[in-house]
């Protein structure tokens, strides 16, 4: 077998072999999303109105754009950072988006929203100290 031969089949095995198939995928997907994003033509619909997803995205492209232009670079927007900003528009009116991106970025805040804070954990000091001392004259008195 040739040296080209048994590279081909190896490049073409890297997606079937379990040992090597997760990261085959991971490299492929950092390189695509590291890669240029390109501004499609309008997407529109069946009456000719411009489609929300078309305009999320040319949104996105422009405020990733502007957002590497005020940073002084000059590079084109990354598929990825047009991914993140389309889905953070998304999220001014998809609850689910908001929810996912939440959770990502802020930790799981609805578990931690429902832990109750305990009731003297509002009170200042000298109120606990208040209390700590009427405990202790309680207690005296029971003796």
């Amino acid at each position: 077998m040739t040296k080209e031969a048994r590279e081909e089949l190896e490049h073409k095995s890297l997606f079937s072999d379990e040992r090597y198939a997760k990261k085959a995928w991971k490299q492929l997907l950092s390189k695509s999303l590291q890669s240029d994003a390109a501004l499609p033509p309008e997407v529109v619909d069946k009456a000719g109105n411009e489609t929300l997803e078309s305009q999320i995205y040319k949104e996105a492209y422009s405020s990733v754009q502007k957002r590497l232009k005020d940073a002084g670079l000059s590079r084109s927007p990354m598929k990825a950072e047009l991914i993140v900003e389309s889905n953070l528009i998304r999220a001014a009116f998809d609850t689910q988006t908001f929810n996912v991106i939440l959770d990502r970025t802020a930790g799981k805040v609805k578990e931690e929203i429902s832990i109750g804070v305990g009731q003297f954990e509002e009170l200042s000091d000298d109120e606990l100290a208040l209390i700590a001392e009427h405990r202790a004259t309680k207690k005296e008195a029971d003796k």
